[in-house]
């Protein structure tokens, strides 16, 4: 490079600098949306109204919390002016949503800014009009309600690329995310004067998520609450979904992605473990609350994307909640199918002592068998049937799971045209398996429960085409479990239902099938009109 294309370092001009703090602070509509109406819950909002009109580019949204005292209303679009700095100055003790002082002054830029506010102890409200860098254009009296209405016009004038890339679903997607934080908070959203959203105020985050999801059903839901953690979430028995759409953290009212090795959607995805089918997914929301010290909001402008101190604390608290929420059947069904099975019969094995955590049994009485398939259960709730080979395998799975091990055989056991990669495999289980010939090989060890099994053989061929331990855990299970069309006394079956029940996920077998089938006794008497009363002869 010669001297005269060389290049020299000069301080940006100052505009230009806030320019780039603005495309930083306000990258997308939806960013523009969150800013606002953080704003608006940061000032104890109950209820918030939200009107985009696409075609002018105008955007407003109206809370009904404490309003903006005058004098303030003067500076809040200079930059770096903020009212949620605590007391002592510092970064760490901030509990607000909002804390950078940037976001009026940028949206300032981007948009033609108008805010009228009411403070809750002034007599009258203004008017304030604001040009480009945050100083007032205009201000009047304005009569209205205590709260605040913050008005952008031509928003992203001046940013053409930025008004191409709007998505309304991104936006209306953000809006989800805030309001599953806030059930407590009343929303009313309107794009081009129609309704876009109406979600009114409710006690808890699983009341919010039926709004937002109205195929589901109340029963569909599980949900827990402490200081630290709210947690809701779908037995894979009664909802999952194709997408990840549907996992979630919050953190301290806000949704966020959270920078950790393992990542929490997969901490997620662990603590639900073999119970959905394949390529789905959990529906799972956790809000988690944390001391203001162990968060780091600073990793990105747009405070979407943080740190935690410690994660894995954390994170072994959600799967452990996860955990306690997927350990209780007793789901309610309303609607249900009978289906036949089409297994062939197979050799019953002894069932295995249950080594999960115990926990007190409902009245659960075996009252039959229906066709060798279904155990009919009685419960003091209504009558549930029990699918037997799969109540079985999440049996034997769980059991596996907590101790994996691979027993010596007499006599080995010769297994033809393996490849080298079968071979790996079925060494990486724990099995001990060396050549004997001409693509033959001779497996000396076998799981436990495979040992005495006749098709033993088929059962290691199939093992050694799994790609996972956990895969391999599961064919050992559903290979060894008992098999439909298998008659079953009275005795067996009680067992095998003691024990499903005490397992750790029982709501369906490692393949993601559901395991039981609840028919409660409140549908029983819909059914036979039993509410009817036809006469005191009738002994009804």
């Amino acid at each position: 490079m010669s001297s005269a294309e060389a290049l020299t370092v000069v301080p940006l001009p100052l505009e230009l600098q806030r320019a780039i703090a603005a495309a930083e602070t306000l990258d997308s509509l939806a960013t523009v949306v969150q800013e606002l109406v953080e704003n608006a819950l940061d000032a104890r909002a109950s209820r918030i109204h939200l009107h985009w009109q696409s075609a002018a580019w105008r955007l407003e949204v109206t809370d009904n919390g404490e309003g903006i005292r005058w004098a303030d209303l003067t500076q809040v679009a200079l930059p770096y002016t903020s009212s949620k700095l605590p007391a002592t100055g510092k970064l760490a003790d901030i509990t607000t949503l909002g804390f950078r002082g940037q976001a009026l002054h940028s949206l300032a830029q981007m948009a033609q800014l108008t805010i009228c506010s009411r403070h809750r102890e002034a007599d009258t409200g203004w008017r304030v009009s604001y040009d480009a860098q945050g100083q007032v254009r205009s201000q009047r009296p304005q009569g209205m309600a205590v709260g605040t209405r913050v008005m952008a016009e031509q928003l992203f004038q001046n940013w053409p690329q930025r008004q191409q890339a709007v998505n309304p679903k991104q936006v209306q997607r953000r809006l989800q995310e805030i309001a599953l934080c806030f059930p407590q908070v009343a929303w009313h959203l309107l794009k081009d004067g129609k309704r876009w959203g109406h979600w009114p105020a409710v006690a808890s985050l699983g009341d919010r998520l039926l709004q937002l999801i109205p195929q589901l059903h109340p029963q569909d839901l599980r949900q827990m609450s402490d200081a630290q953690i709210e947690l809701v979430l779908a037995p894979p028995d009664r909802h999952h979904r194709p997408r990840p759409d549907g996992l979630g953290v919050a953190v301290n009212g806000r949704w966020v992605e959270l920078h950790s090795d393992p990542s929490w959607q997969q901490v997620i995805l662990e603590a639900f473990g073999r119970g959905l089918p394949r390529q789905r997914f959990p529906l799972c929301i956790a809000h988690l609350h944390l001391p203001p010290t162990a968060i780091d909001w600073f990793a990105e402008p747009q405070k979407r994307t943080i740190y935690l101190r410690e994660p894995e604390q954390w994170q072994a608290l959600l799967g452990e909640r996860i955990g306690q929420l997927l350990a209780s059947p007793t789901v309610p069904t309303t609607s249900y199918h009978l289906l036949k099975a089409a297994e062939p019969p197979g050799h019953y094995r002894t069932l295995l002592s249950q080594q999960a955590p115990q926990r007190s049994l409902p009245a659960l009485k075996v009252v039959g068998q229906l066709h060798n398939t279904y155990i009919v259960v009685e419960h003091a709730e209504g009558i549930w049937l029990i699918e037997q080979h799969i109540a079985h395998e999440r049996v034997l799975y769980e059991q596996i799971e907590a101790d994996w091990q691979a027993v010596e055989l007499e006599q080995p056991v010769l297994v033809e045209a393996l490849t080298e990669t079968q071979v790996q495999r079925c060494q990486d289980w724990g099995l001990a398996i060396a050549p004997f010939g001409v693509q033959l090989w001779a497996v000396r060890s076998v799981p436990s429960l495979l040992r005495d099994r006749p098709d033993v053989v088929a059962a290691l061929i199939e093992l050694s085409q799994v790609a996972d331990l956990t895969a391999a855990k599961v064919a050992v299970a559903c290979r060894s479990a008992i098999r439909n069309g298998t008659p079953l006394t009275l005795a067996e079956m009680q067992t095998l239902v003691d024990q499903w029940y005490r397992c750790r996920q029982p709501h369906t077998c490692p393949h993601g099938r559901p395991i039981c089938l609840q028919l409660q006794e409140s549908a029983l008497a819909r059914f036979f009109r039993r509410h009817w009363v036809v006469g005191k002869s009738h002994g009804i």
